[in-house]
């Protein structure tokens, strides 16, 4: 799950402040890419904006792992807006990417170094946990991340090399049938400059233009 090594720089300013060194974290929803980092505020990293959550986002515990078991953590976000909960209970997230990049800021508040991917992720699961207004107790989203190497362990979807797999995947498509004719034909019989793409077809409609002529 860890992909990207620690500079001495950012431990530096890990150990100075815990709020030196912050995650910033992109989800690959099915609505679209949400970015946020762990700060307050707005911030600008790698060309793409991200929204602080502070203390209301949180990372469960990650382990280095240097063996070919799969690694799973947690993200976790406090919410106590109603509509962001039905929103977030519309989404599907598993199978999407999650990327986490660490970056180190100096006294100033100013970024001065990251460690990009992190953690190379997949979302697997998104558990809401409702929450109770009159006691106060907000609501908390749940999502399990794994690493690459439970995705490689997943047996591999076996895929139909069949005309009618094909014609349900792509519609109209005839690939099958120029398969056919290659094989019921010797290799010399078949045009050597064969284009099946757009500049076949103009082609073609020129050689006939000048065979009718």
């Amino acid at each position: 799950m860890i992909e990207s090594a620690i500079s001495p720089t950012m431990l530096e300013a890990a150990q100075a402040s815990p709020s030196r060194l912050l995650a910033f974290a992109e989800l690959n929803f099915k609505s679209g890419w949400v970015r946020v980092h762990t700060g307050v505020g707005t911030r600008v990293y790698n060309e793409q904006t991200y929204l602080g959550i502070g203390e209301l986002g949180s990372i469960g515990r990650v382990r280095e792992n240097a063996s070919q078991n799969g690694n799973r953590t947690t993200l976790s976000l406090v919410v106590r807006d109603p509509s962001l909960l039905s929103e977030v209970m519309n989404e599907d997230p598993n199978g999407r990417e999650c990327f986490i990049h660490l970056v180190a800021f100096d006294e100033n508040r100013q970024i001065t170094e990251g460690a990009d991917y992190f953690i190379d992720a997949e979302m697997v699961d998104l558990k809401v946990i409702t929450g109770k207004r009159a006691a106060n107790k907000p609501a908390v989203i749940k999502i399990t991340i794994n690493d690459w190497f439970e995705r490689w362990a997943q047996p591999v979807e076996v895929v139909k090399t069949t005309d009618a797999a094909q014609q349900e995947l792509h519609p109209g498509d005839r690939f099958f049938d120029l398969v056919e004719v290659i094989a019921g034909s010797p290799l010399s019989s078949l045009p050597v400059k064969t284009n099946y793409g757009g500049g076949g077809r103009r082609s073609t409609r020129g050689r006939s233009g000048a065979h009718q002529r």
